[in-house]
């Protein structure tokens, strides 16, 4: 073989292996190419769904707050109607009947009494009126006292206490029953009301004061 076709055969295989390597790097440079947007873009989506999850958690943090605010706030609101339009109005009259029945004659054993015709005027204008009122509000609000710990026997005591008035009324508008009392007639008042009207209020009172000064971060609690 002559030395020019030698050369030129030299030549000729240094540019396709030249080619080759250009090829070669062409596609490699594509394959990088290609990996490094697909790089990319994953780390874009673990970003974008870290965003997301972190959206979430932030959105049902806010609801939870706003579940437990609205929570809050209504057992604010239902605590303050129990004991404004319940517990008080019949506490403080149980306080009046038990400082006045005490003064009237047929009622009480006690000596200082009022005389009878006091106690008459007193019995029939001021402690029945008193006594019906509590009827009414209890007949009315009753299901403000249904979620106390001791709900079913406060029922059970104010229950008997509405028997007791509803006979104490019937034999005061006979005149021939004026000399008789309800326990006379196996309705006596109960006893028990008066002490568990007052513990349910006075619990009443201090949960809301609680409530009224307890900071923000507690309130989910």
């Amino acid at each position: 073989m002559a030395l020019t076709e030698k050369i030129i055969e030299l030549v000729l295989d240094k540019i396709l292996l030249g080619g080759i390597v250009l090829v070669a790097g062409y596609w490699l440079n594509k394959r990088f190419e290609i990996f490094k947007n697909e790089t990319n873009e994953k780390y874009y989506q673990r970003q974008l769904i870290a965003e997301l999850e972190n959206q979430q958690k932030q959105q049902v943090s806010e609801l939870e707050n706003q579940i437990a605010i609205a929570r809050y706030n209504a057992e604010i609101e239902f605590i303050e109607r129990q004991i404004s339009e319940f517990y008080w109005p019949i506490f403080l009259r149980l306080e009046k009947d038990n400082v006045m029945w005490k003064r009237i004659k047929s009622l009480s054993p006690e000596h200082n009494v009022l005389p009878e015709a006091a106690s008459d005027a007193i019995e029939k204008e001021f402690i029945l009126k008193n006594h019906q009122e509590m009827v009414d509000i209890i007949e009315s609000k009753i299901h403000l006292a249904e979620n106390a710990n001791n709900s079913k026997d406060l029922i059970n005591e104010l229950l008997k206490y509405i028997k007791h008035v509803a006979v104490y009324k019937t034999i005061r508008s006979v005149k021939e029953l004026q000399k008789i009392n309800p326990v006379d007639l196996n309705e006596p008042f109960p006893d028990k009301l008066f002490p568990m009207i007052e513990s349910n209020f006075r619990e009443l009172q201090n949960r809301y004061e609680y409530l009224k000064n307890i900071k923000f971060g507690e309130i989910k609690k």
